[in-house]
């Protein structure tokens, strides 16, 4: 019952586009911080070494796309 239930699962997620702000939604919140300090403390470099380490699959546009994400996040919260 269990494997069927993965098999439906990988099944169902290679039918969906990919969409990095609904895969950093699904984050713990400590990867969440852990992407925000890399891209607002440690720089641009360190934040596309782990979104590529997080989703071999996103492109680089998927991490600029989430990139603005983040600073509208951020200049929306002040």
């Amino acid at each position: 019952m269990l494997m069927k239930s993965g098999l439906r699962e990988i099944t169902e997620s290679a039918e969906k586009p990919f969409s990095i702000i609904e895969e950093f939604a699904s984050l713990s919140p400590k990867r969440k911080v852990l992407l925000c300090d890399h891209l607002f403390v440690e720089g641009r470099q360190a934040f596309y070494n782990t979104v590529e380490l997080l989703w071999p699959e996103a492109t680089s546009n998927d991490a600029k796309k989430l990139e603005k994400f983040l600073f509208t996040l951020k200049n929306r919260s002040h």
